[in-house]
């Protein structure tokens, strides 16, 4: 009998033991090799498990960073631990806190601060690529900055003064209903006449009112405890901002969505050129 159980008890080990190994093999199994780099279902139940994302969202993003780091490398990027401390303090510095009280928050969170940092290193190297991507594109043209500088002069002249007819409103909808159809009745909007000189008035105002051509509403602008819109009248001594000072604000304004789109071809493009091998899928 006693022989007995010491068979039992060494099969049910080693049967222990092989599913142990079995279950370790599926784990620790390569799932896709990139460009001879491999990404192991390990990496991605860690990445899906660690950021919340199914399996196949966090083999995209594990995809992707293959791809980063082959460019990172080819290109020679690199970013040393003072630049991550600089992040470190200016991000300490925003949130008013300093780096210690910054880095104790991090902690406070369950967060490994080396960890953290490896995170942070990663990703300043991903913005000088990014940065690196887009120098070499050109998003916008001379002739689109030409076109929106043409088709919007009201938005590049500065008044020294305007004359305003201000609707206000607790209702957001009744502002929309006039400037659709002035002639309708304003219902709950107050109206009063005024005179704005562009020094004495609120930048923002003034910038609102710039943009808004002789004879239109402007766009709804929320205050404390109601709705304002205006209707101007009339602009005193319009100067127009030349094309060529204008160039950066507009350059900036029409790249804006089109530099992350710019970025999503390029890897789209370097993805599809990829030796890509699945072994399992996760």
């Amino acid at each position: 009998m006693r022989q007995k159980w010491k068979l039992l008890i060494l099969v049910t080990s080693t049967l222990a033991l092989f599913s142990s190994s079995a279950s370790a093999a599926v784990v620790d199994g390569i799932s896709i090799i990139i460009n001879k780099e491999p990404i192991t279902l390990y990496d991605i139940h860690k990445y899906s498990s660690r950021f919340n994302l199914s399996k196949k969202e966090a083999l995209d993003v594990l995809v992707r960073q293959k791809l980063e780091e082959s460019e990172i490398k080819k290109l020679g990027i690199n970013t040393d631990n003072f630049e991550v401390d600089q992040y470190i303090e200016n991000l300490a510095t925003s949130n008013g806190m300093s780096q210690f009280q910054f880095l104790n928050m991090v902690r406070s969170k369950n967060v490994n601060v080396d960890e953290y940092k490896e995170d942070l290193k990663n990703k300043l190297k991903r913005d000088k690529l990014y940065k690196k991507i887009l120098s070499s594109k050109t998003l916008v043209s001379d002739g689109e900055l030409q076109a929106y500088y043409d088709a919007n002069l009201n938005e590049f002249s500065q008044a020294s003064a305007f004359d305003v007819t201000v609707y206000t409103s607790a209702e957001q909808k009744a502002l929309e209903n006039i400037s659709q159809n002035p002639m309708s009745a304003a219902t709950g909007v107050t109206l009063n006449e005024a005179h704005f000189e562009a020094t004495k008035i609120d930048p923002k105002l003034a910038v609102v009112l710039n943009k808004t051509a002789q004879g239109s509403f402007s766009s709804i602008v929320k205050s404390e405890q109601s709705f304002v819109m205006f209707f101007v009248k009339k602009k005193h001594n319009v100067q127009n901002v030349a094309f060529s000072d204008a160039k950066n604000y507009i350059y900036g304004k029409l790249s804006e969505g089109k530099e992350q789109k710019g970025i999503e071809e390029y890897f789209e493009k370097l993805k599809s050129s990829a030796n890509i091998q699945v072994v399992r899928a996760p």
